[in-house]
């Protein structure tokens, strides 16, 4: 996979755009100026490293946290990534509050729903078991295999590449590491709620969109670091997306009960979708780690005590032969019945987006 951007230009971007007066620090790259079906988006925390043929990659294995987040579009015809925004968090110790000189979220919306007509924007955050190529470059492959005839002309599908460790007995490594992703994390979910809370914006542009997020296995660990932490540091939530989904999820049993972590997530999305799969294997070797049942596994504690905006969807009985080699745990790219849910589901979102526009 090659990275194609001019290294010199790059330089002299960091150099002119750090600027301490400014929270977030955002810096243009390389514009994108077209976009068609072969194109997909990325955002990744990691490193860039330099090649010994003078090539500049994305680093394979890492889970740190950088305070830096790279936009970029993977070209499927070209195998290649093209980087065209890097933002950095000047003020690491704290999650971004302030508002940004620039918002390239401005730019992805005038690409994506202005010229392409996409009212759908789904974000991914997947887990830790893959390295950078895997969890880029095979994953987005994977994708456009199953979906490429249906989902990308409905919906602009963005991944975030964060940190990885790829071995299961280092399972508390991922744990860690979650926090450092989420710290990253801030900073695109700083910049989403600035966009769509900018209804000066939005009186002369289509409101229309219908933003959901998917959380898979670690990465609702991710989830739930970045909003304990947003509490700590008292930074509101804002209503920013249609549906937050749970996959696979790490997460305690009570985690949307009062006083746990994922409660009042109807101040940030209208819908949380729960999927409970009681084959999931690595499930099972994460709740012996914590020594009490996983979310994604055995579904709520207390089912009956859940707010009403919560949907508990379990999938145990579709699971095939073929999901096993996942151990029950890679259900949304290998289960069918699973993705014609997910093509249902777009459709439903657009539908369900036009009743709440009406007056």
């Amino acid at each position: 996979m090659n990275l194609h951007f001019t290294k010199i230009f790059f330089i002299i971007s960091i150099l002119l755009g750090l600027s301490a007066s400014a929270q977030i620090d955002i810096q243009t790259v390389t514009p994108s100026e077209t976009w068609n079906e072969n194109h997909f988006m990325f955002f990744t925390n990691r490193t860039l490293e330099n090649n010994e043929d003078g090539s500049i990659t994305f680093k394979k294995h890492t889970t740190k946290q950088t305070n830096t987040l790279y936009f970029c579009r993977y070209d499927f015809d070209k195998d290649s990534i093209e980087i065209n925004y890097k933002t950095v968090n000047l003020s690491p110790e704290k999650y971004p509050t302030e508002k940004m000189d620039y918002n390239p979220f401005y730019t992805f919306y005038e690409q994506q729903r202005i010229k392409r007509g996409i009212k759908n924007f789904y974000f991914v955050v997947g887990g830790y078991g893959k390295n950078f190529d895997k969890q880029v470059n095979s994953y987005m492959k994977r994708i456009k295999s199953t979906y490429a005839d249906t989902l990308f002309k409905k919906a602009a599908i963005i991944v975030f590449a964060w940190g990885d460790e790829g071995h299961a007995w280092r399972y508390y490594n991922g744990v860690r590491a979650s926090k450092r992703g989420a710290a990253d994390f801030a900073i695109f979910q700083h910049m989403l709620d600035e966009f769509v809370s900018d209804t000066t914006y939005f009186k002369t542009h289509p409101n229309d969109l219908t933003i959901d997020i998917a959380f898979s296995s670690m990465g609702n660990y991710l989830f739930k670091e970045y909003l304990e932490e947003r509490k700590k540091q008292e930074i509101p939530l804002v209503k920013t997306y249609h549906k937050v989904i749970l996959l696979g999820s790490v997460t305690d049993r009570r985690s949307l009960e009062k006083g746990h972590e994922f409660y009042g997530l109807n101040k940030m999305t209208d819908i949380v979708d729960v999927y409970v799969n009681s084959k999931d294997a690595l499930l099972a070797m994460s709740a012996m780690m914590h020594l009490s049942g996983r979310l994604g596994k055995r579904g709520p504690k207390n089912e009956a005590v859940l707010e009403d905006y919560v949907n508990i969807i379990r999938v145990s009985d579709i699971i095939t032969l073929e999901d096993l080699p996942g151990l029950g745990h890679d259900y949304l790219l290998t289960n069918d019945i699973f993705q014609h849910e997910v093509l249902e589901n777009i459709d439903e979102n657009l539908d369900s987006k036009n009743e709440r526009k009406k007056p």
